[in-house]
């Protein structure tokens, strides 16, 4: 239904502004280095593209990328699967308890203050580790980042080449035209690494679920400005010595005013802080809760703890920290929770005794076990690295700036990435070390 469907609209003028063209040239790309181009790479964050949504929906050139190069079944996001978290560990390579952003607003115990936007995105306070664009101007190799979350900010006096505050309402078109404008500059000034963030799909998918028309056409849209991208490259000679690198921050699923867990019953809001529940937004629908006890009131988190694992609802479970499982990766020294609760995919957790408004659950959203297919997100890559690759097993997003660190040449900075995935994905163009 969604792949006819979209494949109707993908020819209407409603999306005239992204190119249709499918990308169909499978031909193999060079050997790494067979070029005097030097090697670059184009990475493309499509927020909240599900790993399936290439299977749902019509995205031709995704797909061509995928044909000649590799696709993961699913890439794994980080725990948990937001935005911010995901898109700032396939920057550093790191889990959000060494990177620090734990949250798309996390709250800092020690400092007892939470990260606000905008502000926030360029304060080094919240943004710690090292990104791969900052890997690559101490390296020599100049970046040019677009909207990439983290690249606001200033690491030891380096910031990326190119970069710009976020703007959400720019343009998708002009977003295509600039990037491709880094290219047109001479050889030795175009930037190595470039980046560049979308987030129609994930916006669209919130509002209607999932699995709906308007999912398809969103998928359409932005599948062209990658049509427009890959054709970009190869009309300035570039296509067979770029990697172009398309990632995703995690999936979605779809919600219902059926599936909700109270917990106030549970939690003494008096003796604990929740961001989620108190925090600037107020109480709202939650995929999962942070809980921070207030001070002397530790006990308030045995108590939250013993009475939702004991309550009897199997769709909702309660984790201390240091004892939540091994693939969270969420203990941060100050911005891990004292106890995190997480709901089951699809399920939201509320708190009607402090909701200041009547609740609204959207229909779709993410945030829940990183390990639940649901929330696996999408990779796809062609070039050098990748040429001929296929299908590869599900591997974490962590693994992501090693990837683009061999293309590049350089010396990574430590992450939790693994060599040998990274060997496996790029079918030992990059060995493990």
């Amino acid at each position: 239904m969604f792949r006819s469907f979209v494949y109707t609209i993908a020819a209407c003028s409603a999306l005239a502004l992204a190119s249709c063209a499918s990308v169909s040239d499978t031909t193999s790309a060079p050997d790494v280095a067979a070029s005097e181009q030097p090697e670059r790479v184009l990475m493309i964050g499509l927020d909240g593209f599900r790993a399936d949504f290439l299977d749902l929906y019509d995205a031709p050139n995704i797909e061509a990328l995928a044909e000649r190069g590799a696709r993961a079944e699913r890439m794994i996001p980080v725990m948990p699967s937001k935005t911010f978290v995901n898109f700032y560990s396939i920057a550093t390579g790191l889990y959000p308890e060494n990177h620090g952003m734990t949250e798309n607003a996390p709250y800092d115990r020690e400092a007892r203050t939470g990260f606000v936007n905008p502000m926030s995105a360029q304060d080094p306070f919240w943004w710690q580790g090292e990104p791969i664009w900052i890997t690559a101007e101490k390296q020599g190799v100049e970046s040019a980042i677009m909207f990439w979350l983290g690249s606001e900010v200033e690491h030891d006096g380096v910031r990326p080449s190119i970069w710009t505050p976020y703007e959400h309402d720019k343009p998708y078109q002009e977003r295509v035209d600039e990037v491709l404008a880094w290219f047109d500059a001479p050889s030795e000034d175009m930037p190595g690494l470039a980046a560049v963030y979308f987030d129609r799909v994930d916006s669209v998918a919130h509002r209607n679920g999932p699995e709906n028309d308007a999912v398809a056409e969103a998928v359409a849209e932005v599948d062209g400005y990658v049509g427009q991208l890959v054709e970009g490259l190869r009309a300035r000679g570039l296509l067979e010595t770029t990697d172009i690198i398309i990632v995703s921050d995690h999936g979605m699923a779809q919600l219902s005013d059926e599936r909700i867990v109270a917990v106030d019953e549970w939690i003494d809001f008096d003796r604990v802080y929740s961001p989620h529940m108190e925090g600037r937004w107020g109480a709202g629908a939650q995929p999962y809760i942070f809980l921070f006890s207030e001070e002397g009131e530790e006990a308030a988190i045995d108590e939250a703890f013993e009475a939702i694992n004991n309550s009897g609802n199997a769709h909702v479970v309660a984790y201390k920290a240091h004892e939540m499982p091994a693939h969270y990766h969420l203990d941060h020294p100050t911005r891990g929770p004292d106890l995190l609760v997480v709901g089951d995919a699809g399920w939201s957790l509320v708190a009607p005794s402090l909701e200041q408004s009547p609740r609204r659950i959207i229909p779709g959203n993410h945030g829940y076990d990183n390990l639940d297919p649901i929330m696996g997100s999408t990779f796809v890559a062609a070039g050098p690295r990748f040429d001929g690759v296929g299908m590869v097993a599900p591997f974490e997003n962590v693994n992501v700036y090693l990837m683009i660190a061999c293309a590049l040449g350089l010396e990574p900075a430590r992450t939790d990435g693994d060599p040998a995935e990274v060997a496996r994905v790029t079918a030992g163009r990059c060995p493990a070390q």
